[in-house]
């Protein structure tokens, strides 16, 4: 959140004067980046999404509203905005604090958001970047080790709280893979919510497939009258996404004199099939003689 405010409200080539709180105290991981330096935009998004730093969140609270009371409540306005009603910021780069938290829906509420309406995917599929500190050219890693894994995101983070937490994002094998793990149990190399993503990957891989619904070769409906009795299959194949353990079957739904409606297990869409007409009818003429006519009228 703290990074696609930043994202939002400033431009990547624009220069930031980094700047702490008063009694601000390097916490977790940080950069140690120098109040009085100055880097750009797009610098501090890569300390933020790619290192981790603690310390490049609280500059980027300061540069944006120069209180961090001030920006907690940009980002909760923003969280309310993107429709995270379970989700309360106390502070700027997700410590543990008293009343901070989130949700597994919350959190894909705001990955999908970013993927679908920003580029920082552009900025946390790099692997390392570089940055001049004190004189020295210093390199600074990606904490995401799933990259060789063809993940491009999103987000690593753990603290006692919430153990370690992964957003992954992949979109190898024709698909876009999004995984969210939250409380990983937290291993000496601090590498299970790796582990964890990859399990829940491979799931998704085995038991998420596209799965033939209707053949444009199966029949689907049978006309009988007077001259004809013909089987009708479909116009093509309907292929449907989702879980190949459930049930497959086509339920019809309603029906009229053109229309067929089925219901299906894995979509709420309905498939419509239009009914074609039998090419041979009768239209029967029934005339009265006058004599039979007379009858009924004076009856």
């Amino acid at each position: 959140m703290t990074a696609l405010i930043l994202y939002e409200n400033n431009e990547l080539n624009e220069l930031v004067d980094i700047k702490y709180p008063d009694s601000y105290n390097f916490e977790g991981k940080v950069a140690y980046l120098t109040e009085g330096e100055e880097v750009s935009v797009e610098q501090l998004l890569e300390f933020l999404l790619v290192y981790s730093a603690n310390d490049s969140a609280y500059a980027t609270a300061m540069y944006i509203s120069n209180s961090v009371d001030d920006f907690v409540k940009l980002m909760n306005k923003r969280a309310k905005q993107l429709n995270m009603v379970n989700t309360n910021y106390q502070n700027p780069d997700g410590l543990d604090q008293e009343s901070h938290y989130t949700t597994i829906y919350d959190l894909l509420l705001l990955s999908e958001y970013i993927l679908r309406n920003t580029k920082l995917i552009d900025i946390t599929n790099k692997s390392k970047f570089y940055y001049e500190q004190n004189g020295e050219v210093k390199s600074f890693e990606n904490t995401n080790l799933l990259l060789k894994n063809g993940f491009q995101g999103l987000k690593t983070g753990w603290t006692s709280k919430a153990g370690l937490t992964f957003i992954g994002y992949n979109q190898d094998n024709n698909r876009n893979i999004l995984t969210i793990v939250n409380r990983s149990f937290v291993d000496n190399n601090k590498e299970n919510h790796f582990e964890d993503t990859l399990f829940l990957y491979n799931e998704t891989l085995s038991n998420f497939q596209d799965y033939l619904l209707l053949s444009k070769s199966e029949k689907v409906y049978k006309i009988i009258n007077s001259y004809e009795s013909s089987y009708h299959p479909y116009d093509y194949d309907i292929f449907k996404f989702g879980n190949v353990n459930i049930s497959k079957n086509l339920y019809l739904n309603s029906i009229d004199s053109s229309v067929l409606f089925f219901e299906n297990n894995f979509d709420t869409e309905s498939l419509k099939i239009n009914l074609i007409k039998s090419q041979n009818s009768i239209q029967y003429n029934f005339f009265m003689s006058n004599a039979i006519s007379k009858l009924l009228s004076s009856s």
